[in-house]
């Protein structure tokens, strides 16, 4: 009866730590339940934001090496490109490991589909996937100084935005080679810029830990460095050479330089309001009397010029007596000139 007993415990014991041996040994052995595929990178589940984190990354395991494979891959549908691949043995299996970075991904989805290709001729799609990018999203962007554009003061904000935590941001001003490297918190005011063209070079360092696929476990951050060209134009423009000249129809013709590209030129005649000019300047039906004008103008920085007060005079219109009249008046006095003469030679 006891060795009875003693046998039911034994065998209740074996029952029950049975499948912890094999939890253990599972646990101990990750590829030891299948040859088969347990893919790291990429998940579709998952949104890329910075290259090139987004990438092809798997193991593919096998209980034997009898049979040789190759990998490939497309990506949207273009023509097959070879995968390299490493093949290793464990205690359990033997088993391929398959990295590939995807560079230079636009922002949007791209299909992916892997291929195995065996040593007996069968090629099997192993992986089906959608890669999700939205790089530019998680980009810092300048706000300002705008890139390409030209400011009349030497004080120019520095702000940016980016929905990512910020961890450090740092910008050099014509500085190539990033040897006056300034760090920063926050918006600030860039100060004492010189007239002409400037170079802002801006670091800022993101953490994506967020963002990180499930199967990396480290914090991933990240650098971007984005580089603009904007401009310090504080010079007045210079409006000369002012004059008015009479034309056939009988108008006034507004002459005048300016020494730079404008937004806006106009002129005011005789004090009154502007009036924009689009072309030729043409002073219509001006009274005789005196007249005034200044012109003004407005460069594409924004600084405004006036020039010097043009004074000049349109003056009373000369008497002019009707051709017919002449005419008569003439005649009436050519003919008593010769009334008298013949009346006087005939006496």
């Amino acid at each position: 009866m006891r060795w009875a007993v003693l046998a039911t415990a034994i065998l209740v014991i074996v029952f029950l730590m049975k499948p912890l041996v094999q939890f253990r040994a599972v646990e101990a052995n990750p590829f030891a339940f299948r040859p088969g595929l347990y893919v790291y990178s990429p998940t579709s589940s998952h949104i890329y934001v910075i290259d090139p984190w987004a990438s092809i990354y798997f193991y593919y395991s096998m209980e034997d090496n009898s049979t040789q494979i190759s990998f490939s891959y497309s990506l949207d549908n273009s023509a097959n490109s070879t995968l390299g691949a490493s093949m290793s043995k464990s205690d359990y299996v033997y088993y391929y490991t398959v990295s590939k970075t995807l560079e230079g991904l636009a922002d949007g989805d791209h299909t992916l589909t892997v291929y195995a290709h065996c040593s007996n001729g069968t090629v099997t799609s192993i992986i089906n996937s959608v890669i999700t990018v939205d790089a530019i999203a998680n980009m810092p962007v300048i706000i300002s100084p705008l890139n390409q554009t030209t400011y009349n003061t030497t004080q120019v904000p520095l702000t940016y935005a980016i929905n990512q935590e910020i961890l450090w941001s740092y910008y050099s001003i014509d500085s190539p080679d990033d040897s006056n490297l300034k760090n920063f918190d926050g918006n600030i005011t860039l100060l004492g810029l010189s007239e002409g063209q400037h170079e802002l070079r801006l670091y800022v360092t993101a953490n994506l830990t967020s963002e990180t696929n499930p199967a990396y476990e480290q914090p991933r951050y990240h650098t971007t460095a984005q580089t603009i060209v904007f401009y310090i134009d504080t010079t007045a423009p210079k409006v000369t050479n002012l004059s008015v000249n009479g034309t056939d129809s009988g108008d006034m013709l507004l002459g005048f330089t300016v020494d730079t590209e404008t937004s806006w030129v106009g002129y005011s005649l005789d004090n009154q309001a502007n009036v924009t000019v689009n072309g030729d300047a043409v002073l219509k039906d001006l009274p005789a009397g005196s007249h005034n004008v200044t012109v003004y103008a407005e460069d594409i920085a924004g600084n405004t010029a006036a020039s010097e007060t043009l004074h000049f005079t349109i003056a009373e219109p000369f008497p002019v007596v009707p051709v017919a009249a002449v005419s008569i008046t003439s005649f009436a006095v050519l003919s008593a000139g010769l009334l008298f003469y013949f009346k006087k030679r005939k006496h």
